[in-house]
């Protein structure tokens, strides 16, 4: 009977290590025999043939090719599980295989979890999602006063405040600063777009509607989130802050790839503006949350969540930009409190994507077909949580059947190259020990910014300075000349990458320089002034 048993797990939910991780069949057993009694017979007689004869295959290669340590996915139909994979390990080191608790750093997809309790509370009338900001946090201040007023909660819910998309976000993670002074600080910050007028990803807006549950409530997002959706939803292993992550037994650890190597990395300390991206969870935990979602906000029998306030949020309320798929019919992309809206081939998406230091996760649902997926990574290097989604999707349409990971591996390829060579011609210069135009001592000193606060770059060797921040106790960054006062800088966090920093001289002094981030952590820049 356990070999039966056995043979249908392999074939209808798939636990497997790649060949470059070492196996454990022990454990691999254990948790097998924990997920037989969840197999739902007849949901497995409709999966698509790609789902049910290939899909595990498309994985172990997929994942090799990544360099994804692990990897959990999940598809619920028609208010019933009907196919796990978790495939990997929770690290590198300890080459310990994950179960359906072990939990992954979710990123955005915290996001959908906050709007959906704005939602809740404005629908027990609580709040209103018209709100103005400044009614709930008094503080609340944008560098024109008119948009001071203005700005209300679905403005910062929908990202249509004005900010370019990442704008501001060197302030929200990795450093001491508090939710009110992050908030603050964007006070000082002009906006890149007319209000309303052009959509602009901004986390902070959620670090500010966290802060207005406080204020509204009287208790705190995290604790919000764990009384009205955690317990009621039986997400047992789910934590709301980033620190809780870095106790938990049962976990994955945060890797990124740095010089072709797969690499563990700090998790990210981000709980100043936690109900942007801070929440951990399970593939477990977040099947029961998709569930509730396409049950309209019913979990087994009871209405966790109003209708209205699901509705509320998958509201269209801000205009992305022209769609765009590599083979497939869309027209639209919209969002709407936490959720990206899109159509493809004549079905509504809602989706949301999740990335923070170390992870990229996926959550996407078809109402209309009455389908969720779920995919859950261990590495901020990889397009397969998006390849796959669309590889599930397709199979559930019916549509041809393309390669989207190797498609996305081509494009990642690609810019991986022309890094390459961009370092290799940063390196190269460097090396040729070009003079700056002033003395290298003349560089040394503090520098401010009037958003930021303050740095101080000091002489670490011979031909080398390096920056401390004053917000960010342990980020570094090393700089090397390069010529014309441009330095190379590179960061000793990997997620904040490499980039050139030019300096401005005058009348034989240094006046400011510019300090450029990589684009994925912000695309505005930062100049700072020698004090």
């Amino acid at each position: 009977m356990l070999f039966v048993l056995m043979r249908y797990m392999l074939n209808n939910y798939c636990i497997f290590k790649p060949n470059f991780f070492v196996m454990n069949y022990t454990y691999q057993l254990i948790v097998v025999l924990l997920l037989v009694v969840n197999i739902n017979l007849h949901a497995q007689e409709n999966l698509p043939s790609f789902i049910k004869d290939s899909l595990e295959n498309y994985i172990i290669k997929a994942q090799k090719e990544w360099q994804i340590p692990a990897i959990a996915v999940a598809i619920v139909k028609d208010g019933k599980l009907v196919k796990t994979i978790l495939s990997g390990v929770k690290d590198v080191e300890s080459n310990t295989l994950i179960d359906q608790n072990t939990l992954f750093m979710i990123g955005s997809n915290s996001k959908a979890f906050t709007a959906t309790l704005m939602a809740t509370l404005a629908e027990e009338g609580k709040l209103s999602l018209k709100d103005p900001v400044k009614k709930w946090l008094p503080y609340f201040k944008m560098k024109d006063d008119w948009l001071t007023e203005k700005v209300d909660i679905v403005d910062i819910l929908s990202h249509r405040v004005g900010f370019e998309t990442f704008q501001g976000d060197f302030l929200n993670f990795d450093n001491e600063l508090s939710s009110k002074e992050i908030i603050q600080k964007f006070a000082l910050i002009e906006p890149t777009n007319q209000y309303r007028d052009q959509w602009g990803y901004f986390n902070t807006g959620y670090t500010i509607a966290g802060e207005i549950i406080k204020a509204a409530t009287n208790k705190t997002w995290e604790e919000q989130l764990k009384e009205r959706l955690f317990l009621p939803l039986e997400m047992n292993n789910s934590l709301a802050l980033s620190k809780d992550i870095k106790v938990a037994k049962n976990k994955t650890l945060a890797h990124t790839i740095t010089n072709g190597n797969l690499t563990i990395i700090p998790y990210g300390d981000i709980d100043a503006t936690a109900p942007a991206g801070s929440i951990s969870s399970s593939i477990a935990d977040m099947t029961k949350w998709v569930l509730t979602l396409l049950n309209g906000g019913k979990y087994n029998t009871k209405q966790v969540i109003p209708t209205n306030a699901l509705i509320n949020t998958v509201y269209p309320r801000s205009f992305q930009n022209i769609s765009w798929h590599p083979y497939n019919k869309t027209n639209f992309s919209l969002y709407g409190l936490g959720w990206d809206l899109q159509d493809y081939e004549g079905y509504k998406l809602v989706m949301h994507t999740g990335g923070i230091h170390g992870y990229l996760s996926s959550v996407t649902t078809l109402p209309k077909k009455n389908l969720g997926i779920i995919i859950l990574t261990n590495t901020d290097q990889n397009s397969l949580y998006e390849a796959l989604k669309w590889e599930i999707i397709d199979a559930y349409l019916g549509l041809p059947r393309q390669n989207y990971s190797a498609l996305y591996k081509s494009f990642y390829d690609k810019g991986k190259a022309n890094k390459k060579v961009k370092k290799e011609k940063l390196i190269k210069e460097v090396e040729n020990k070009n003079k700056p135009s002033i003395s290298l001592n003349k560089f040394l000193g503090r520098y401010a910014n009037e958003v930021y606060g303050s740095l101080t770059i000091s002489k670490k060797s011979k031909d080398t300075l390096q920056i401390d921040f004053e917000h960010h106790k342990n980020l570094t960054v090393k700089l090397m000349h390069l010529k014309n006062n441009k330095f190379y800088a590179v960061f000793n966090n990997p997620l904040y990458g490499e980039s050139v920093f030019p300096f401005i001289v005058k009348d034989n002094k240094v006046v400011e320089f510019t300090l450029k981030l990589d684009p994925s952590v912000e695309v505005t820049t930062y100049t700072f002034y020698k004090q």
